[in-house]
Order: structure tokens, then C-alpha cells, then sequence
């Protein structure tokens, strides 16, 4: 999807220029907006992490281990949360790419028959 919008909004400038060629430039950029928010990555970390639980276990107090599940399970609802987001991002994306390339069609066609 992301190479198909660069290269439309890139053969747009190879066209003779008009206002309806601009305009549909511009109607990808829409798309590819959504499309780069789906790729941005976000950092996190998981406290404590699985390496240190496994090294040193026996050592932890119940309290310690009460805290480190707790974060563990707040990381993983982070995580989800932004799958989500990114999830929603990209169907809005593709619904977004195929209706600006039906209005692109659509404009195409009326200034063909003209």
C-alpha cells in the first residue's frame, strides 16, 4: 500500500499539470499519513524483565514478586493498547486508500469525457 501511494503521488508529477492532478496528490497524502502513524514504533520496556525473574527468584521477597507481576501485566496491556491503535490505523488507512482511489478514478473519468 505504502509503495503504491508513493508512486502515485510520484507519476502525478510527471503528468501535464492541472488542478485535478493536484488534487489527487493531495487526496493520497491522506492515506499515507495514516499509513506512517502505523509504522512509527514505540519503546517500552517490560519490568522486570523475564532474564532477571529466572536469575534471581529465590531471592525475591513475595511483596517484590506482587509488584514485578503487576508491572509485567501493565506492560502487556500497554503493548495491547498500541497494537490496537496501530491496528485501527491501518484499516483506516486501506479504507482511506480505496476510497481516495475510487474518487481518483472517479475524477479521472469526468475530466477524460470532458
Amino acid at each position: 500500500m505504502l509503495a503504491g501511494i508513493v508512486a502515485f503521488i510520484g507519476f502525478s508529477f510527471r503528468l501535464p499539470y492541472s488542478a485535478s492532478g493536484a488534487i489527487m496528490a493531495l487526496l493520497y497524502c491522506v492515506p499515507l499519513a495514516f499509513l506512517l502513524r502505523v509504522f512509527m514504533s514505540k519503546r517500552g520496556a517490560i519490568a522486570p524483565s523475564p532474564e532477571s525473574l529466572v536469575t534471581f527468584f529465590p531471592q525475591y521477597p513475595t511483596a517484590t514478586l506482587r509488584r514485578a507481576i503487576v508491572a509485567m501485566e501493565r506492560s502487556c496491556r500497554t503493548g495491547e493498547r498500541i497494537n490496537d491503535k496501530k491496528t485501527r490505523r491501518l484499516e483506516w488507512a486501506t479504507i482511506l486508500m480505496a476510497g481516495t482511489t475510487v474518487c481518483v478514478l472517479v475524477l479521472q473519468l469526468v475530466t477524460a469525457l470532458r
